[in-house]
């Protein structure tokens, strides 16, 4: 059922996408960071899903302590590192964090050197792409929030 949903959400993005723009992204992504404590142990979640809508890829781990913001951003570069490994050219990336997403799009100044490294990784990660990052609202999110949520039931993450 969920998966349905996921599938009919990204046609119609898609469709809204191709009309407005006149481009036709086969590839999206989702990622997701929590935090227990802020900081505090910290996981990332993430998924990718190809032309066919078919899920081809998912991150769910333990990463250390850190902040929210911190996961949030490791769980962008996970799931980059996966799009760079496949040679994605060309991917729209949905996630909550309004931060991330304003940061990495330049719309947000970067006050803090620990986050600016973040960005500095994610941003070479998307050299050479197309990456569109795409804020959505955390209910627009869930199987990534579920995926970074289940990295701390799974006792080494998967």
């Amino acid at each position: 059922m969920i998966l349905q949903f996921l599938r009919e959400v990204n046609g119609f993005l898609m469709e809204k996408l191709s009309k407005e723009k006149g481009l036709l992204r086969v590839y999206y992504g989702h990622f997701d960071g929590v935090s227990r404590g802020n900081p505090g142990e910290a996981a990332v979640g993430a998924y990718l899903v190809d032309e066919n809508g078919e899920v081809v890829w998912e991150k769910s781990e333990r990463v250390g302590v850190h902040t929210s913001n911190e996961a949030e951003y490791l769980a962008l570069i996970a799931l980059l590192e996966e799009v760079a490994r496949r040679d994605i050219k060309e991917i729209t990336v949905y996630g909550d964090s309004q931060l991330v997403i304003n940061q990495v799009n330049g719309h947000w100044n970067i006050n803090h050197a620990h986050l600016y490294e973040l960005y500095r990784r994610a941003d070479r990660l998307m050299r050479g792409r197309k990456v569109r990052l795409v804020w959505v609202p955390r209910e627009k999110n869930m199987r990534a929030d579920k995926l970074a949520n289940q990295a701390f039931r799974n006792a080494g993450g998967v």
